[in-house]
């Protein structure tokens, strides 16, 4: 298990048109009831617009032909924290704040795939997304547009993470 996998899964999870959901952690879109919708977006900054941006998005993702039996929702932070769960690197339920804090701050001209990357203030990020590739990024954007990836230069923060070092140092002492 290395970077690679992480970066599978997220792509994976892009390829299935996961839709954004206030503190949304992998539910399944087809299978996530309005009340649940409207529970979950009830403490969200304007909830009752956020709930129509959601359902907007869900018709949206009908018309062009998505399964919502195999779309997810997600938070931007949700989609980080579900994929390094699945992959037993990580365990807990944090925000993009607290994701940044606990990685290592690099420039985001230094950050290469599996590092993560944050938009916010020096006080506080509230965005976080993972880079894939030299240029890219794979993030849950917002109600409107669920998963999508960006180009890494509209990124303002960056840190790396020992997940993958430790990962990689444990594989090389077992073949040892």
């Amino acid at each position: 298990m290395d970077v690679k996998l992480f970066i599978k899964e997220l792509t994976q999870l892009y390829n299935n048109h996961g839709a954004y959901l206030w503190g949304g952690s992998g539910q399944v879109v087809g299978k996530t009831t309005i009340d649940e919708i409207v529970a979950q977006e009830s403490t969200s900054n304007d909830p009752i617009n956020n709930v129509s941006k959601v359902f907007n998005r869900i018709v949206e993702m009908l018309k062009e032909g998505w399964s919502l039996d195999k779309a997810q929702f997600f938070d931007c932070s949700g989609l980080i924290i579900y994929v390094l769960e699945k992959l037993k690197l990580f365990k807990g339920d944090v925000n993009a704040d607290t994701l940044y804090n606990l990685g290592t701050p690099i420039p985001v001209s230094k950050a290469k795939a599996g590092d993560l990357v944050f938009r916010g203030t020096d006080k506080k990020k509230d965005h976080v997304g993972a880079v894939i590739s030299d240029t890219k990024v794979i993030e849950c954007k917002g109600r409107a547009y669920g998963i999508t990836t960006s180009d890494i230069s509209t990124w303002q923060y960056a840190c790396h993470y020992t997940w993958f070092d430790k990962m990689t140092l444990n594989r090389k002492l077992k073949v040892t």
